[in-house]
């Protein structure tokens, strides 16, 4: 069969189009891992950089926190610089003696190269791991440190020194770093933690992997570096780059973090050569996965044709199944295939016979519905104008009254009014109209036992409803609702506005219903609307079948469900009649 064939064969290519293209990423995605992990194993490398770094800087400030906190060596650092106590050689041994004794301890002397203490005066005071190297104990060991301007102006903040030459002993070439923290107050003195450089290397050397480090500080002097050849390279990536931030360049991969404690930023360096020569050739392993998985897939493609053609033909018959109930199952197939091509003949015939089916039943439905509510409004006529006749007849017979002429006035309006079959419809104004009218000639008939009170919101008078409803409500309540011939018959007409549509009310004073003719009338109206809804069957209703049927069918056949048709006994006497039509309806 052509189109097995031809899904073997064009899956085949996507197969193979997609296992080469799996293949390459496979590669691409393992070099790619390679150089994310060395820069995932920098970074690591930076950030625990940065913590020991911060906790070398966070130890060297506790030493000179601990003296500054200490009250007997902050006495006696004042006392040195005390003019008045200088003159006393022995006042001046005793603070040098409580300074001694409370720097050399044995925390200061395991941990650090030296902790001193001197000022202007020529007061140094010191430990040291060392106890033969001794110190200079002149001023000019002070005038060689040329930092202690900058840490006068830091007001008793640390102050890091870079790498430095020992300047406390002339014929030492020791290599240290240190803190320097001067004392706050009139010129007390300094305090200098120092730190041997093997520290340095100690925290900052790779013995397994080539990375060069620097260490800038914040105002982007040198503090440390293992490759002061590329110093200007390193200060420009500081100065350019934020923390965490890769530069990959031919020859080096390059990250900087700064530290929290100080704001300085150390960066590694890695020669990129040797990352390259570590990234694995994966290329026969991403060819293996390519055959691999184009094996597969031409296991499936010719597994999955073979069954392929039978869902194909349960979805023709399933088309031409295909019924009104279940016309939204709509199937698309574009193909030059043999069988499918067959599909597509037999949809669009199904297609055709659906759209002229549903085209005769729209036309029968409109058609239908015309016809009834033209029967509906036809039947209305007659019945008005045998009531009308009987008030005119019952005046003549009375007296010769003038009003006779008002009578037929109005007589004839109402006529051509309810006569017409220009417009099938009507305003609520225009209904209020005809039912002012009618109210006339009813007063022309009961005079003072008749009181008609109307009342209509502007909002509504421009309503579209059937014509003749509001006479047919009023004039139901006049001669269902009073049994009593002496009763004087009040009947009040209203017409308001809600927020979720409108309404118009016909409430009389008469005698109610009772319970089941109330509730036989609701099941007769109920039949009505599943005939005309559900059934689609024809209303027809002789003359004495008039009145709230009538009345009901043609309010339904122009608003359907949004139609409100509401019979209630008032709780002292009377009904109420209220229509409307739900906003949105």
């Amino acid at each position: 069969m052509r189109f097995r064939y031809k899904l073997i064969v064009s899956y085949a290519a996507l197969a193979f189009i997609l296992s080469l293209i799996l293949g390459i990423v496979w590669q691409y995605y393992n070099t790619r891992e390679y150089r994310s992990n060395a820069h995932e194993n920098l970074k690591f490398l930076s950030e625990q950089m940065t913590i020991q770094f911060d906790n070398s800087y966070n130890a060297m400030s506790q030493v000179t926190n601990y003296i500054l906190s200490d009250q007997d060596m902050l006495g006696a650092i004042r006392g040195l610089s005390d003019t008045e106590n200088r003159r006393y050689t022995e006042m001046i041994s005793e603070n040098e003696a409580i300074l001694k004794n409370g720097i050399s301890n044995d925390y200061f002397m395991s941990n650090f190269y030296r902790v001193i203490f001197f000022n202007t005066y020529g007061n140094i005071i010191y430990s040291t791991m060392n106890t033969d190297m001794g110190v200079i104990n002149s001023k000019t060991a002070i005038e060689d440190c040329y930092w202690l301007e900058e840490a006068r102006n830091l007001h008793g903040k640390p102050l890091l020194v870079g790498i430095h030459e020992d300047n406390w002993k002339a014929d030492s070439k020791e290599k240290v770093f240190s803190m320097v923290r001067a004392v706050q107050g009139q010129p007390l003195g300094y305090i200098e933690v120092q730190q041997k450089i093997d520290r340095l290397e100690e925290l900052f050397s790779f013995p397994e992997r080539e990375i060069r480090t620097t260490i800038l500080l914040e105002d982007g002097s040198l503090f440390y570096s293992t490759d002061e050849e590329n110093l200007d390279t390193y200060r420009t990536y500081a100065s350019s780059c934020e923390d965490n931030a890769y530069e990959d360049k031919p020859s080096d991969l390059l990250l900087s973090l700064s530290t929290s404690k100080t704001g300085a930023k150390i960066i590694l360096s890695e020669d990129m050569r040797i990352i390259r020569e570590g990234i694995p050739q994966t290329a026969v392993f991403s060819l293996l996965l390519v055959v691999t998985i184009f094996s597969f897939s031409m296991v499936f493609v010719v597994l999955i044709s073979t069954y392929l053609t039978k869902p194909i033909r349960d979805m023709r018959k399933q088309i031409e199944q295909t019924q009104l109930n279940n016309l939204d199952q709509e199937i698309i197939i574009n193909t030059s295939d043999n069988e499918i091509e067959a599909l597509n003949r037999s949809y669009r015939d199904l297609l055709r016979r659906l759209s002229e089916s549903l085209d005769k039943e729209k036309k029968l439905s409109l058609l239908q519905l015309q016809a009834q509510f033209d029967t509906l409004q036809a039947q209305v006529n007659p019945h008005f104008l045998y009531n009308v006749l009987n008030v005119i007849s019952n005046r003549g017979m009375e007296d010769g009254d003038e009003k006779i002429c008002d009578i037929c006035g109005n007589l004839a309006a109402m006529l051509r009014y309810s006569t017409s079959t220009v417009e099938r419809y009507a305003t609520v104004e225009q209904e209020l109209d005809y039912l002012r009218q009618y109210v006339y000639l009813l007063k022309s008939r009961f005079e003072e036992r008749l009181e008609v009170e109307i009342t209509c919101e502007e909002s509504i008078r421009k309503k579209i409803i059937p014509k003749i409803v509001l006479q047919q409500l009023v004039e139901n309540s006049m001669l269902h609702g009073y049994n009593q011939k002496d009763t004087v018959m009040r009947i009040k007409v209203r017409g308001w506005i809600e927020e979720n549509g409108w309404y118009i009310s016909v409430e009389d004073n008469g005698d109610g219903m009772e319970e089941a003719v109330l509730q036989n009338l609701l099941t007769k109206l109920e039949e009505i609307r599943k005939k005309i809804h559900i059934q689609k069957s024809s209303i027809e209703m002789e003359i004495g079948q008039m009145g709230l049927a009538n009345l009901y069918a043609r309010m339904y056949l122009l608003y359907v469900d949004g139609l409100v048709f509401r019979l209630e006994n008032k709780q002292e006497s009377g009904v109420i009649i209220t229509i409307g039509v739900k906003e949105g309806s």
